[in-house]
């Protein structure tokens, strides 16, 4: 085989191991700054507009409301590690979204799953902090504007993913970090940045096969049916809690 061979044969694999890592660095930084920071915001704009007895209660999340701890921190690095998860998430589905509009039907998605996940009726978040309309609303402003700021983000770090630099290889280095750490728990971490890998480089069969026309609408459908039954979860619990 020749040398030029080769080099076609490895381009598909380097290509989509540079998606990966710009997913996954866009989902890090996006998930820290808006789940993590965001959220501890949005727990302390809570706090100033409840009852002051709230004060020193163990929140949902399990953090002492009105305390600012070392907790915070592991709090924006477990937002981190999930923000870059949602990043492969969204470099796997990314072709079953109209083009134009991807990242705000990704918001939208993001939205009502993460509402749907956050919000509950019972606990203490949705029930001692008020007034409750603004917890549902900030609870579920804050996926959403995840979804908006990692697909823009990821969208737009793309546009430069066939330049020759591999620089963005580098930071693949913290996709090992949860098989080290979590050992056989962290393999489905592991499978979704290799399926993430296969189907992100346009060049690649898993991308072409993703892009086919009816993969793309069973993907449409599944993602449909996902934020349809969201909604309607999200719904239920909103209508219960006020």
């Amino acid at each position: 085989m020749s040398t030029e061979a080769r080099a076609a044969d490895v381009r598909p694999i380097v290509g989509g191991l540079k998606r990966v890592a710009m997913a996954g660095t866009a989902g890090l930084l996006t998930g820290a700054l808006v789940g993590g920071v965001g959220g501890r915001l949005a727990m302390l704009v809570l706090r100033l507009t409840s009852d002051p007895s709230v004060r020193g209660i163990e929140s949902d999340d399990g953090f002492t409301i009105g305390v600012v701890s070392s907790e915070t921190m592991f709090l924006v690095m477990f937002t981190a590690v999930l923000g870059a998860v949602g990043g492969l998430g969204y470099l796997v589905i990314r072709a079953w979204l109209p083009s134009p509009r991807r990242p705000a039907l990704f918001a939208a998605l993001m939205g009502v799953v993460g509402g749907a996940l956050i919000i509950h009726p019972d606990g203490v978040d949705f029930t001692l902090l008020g007034p409750r309309w603004l917890a549902i609303v900030l609870f579920v402003a804050l996926p959403a504007a995840y979804g908006l700021a990692v697909a823009f983000l990821i969208e737009r770090w793309l546009r430069s993913a066939d330049d020759a630099s591999t620089r963005w290889l580098l930071a693949l280095v913290p996709a090992v970090i949860p098989f080290v750490v979590l050992g056989p728990r962290g393999l489905p971490i592991l499978v979704l940045v290799l399926l993430a890998s296969l189907a992100a480089d346009p060049r690649s069969i898993a991308a072409r096969t993703v892009g086919s026309r009816p993969v793309v609408w069973l993907g449409r459908i599944g993602l449909a049916t996902a934020g349809v039954a969201a909604t309607v979860a999200l719904v239920t619990d909103v209508a219960e809690i006020l």
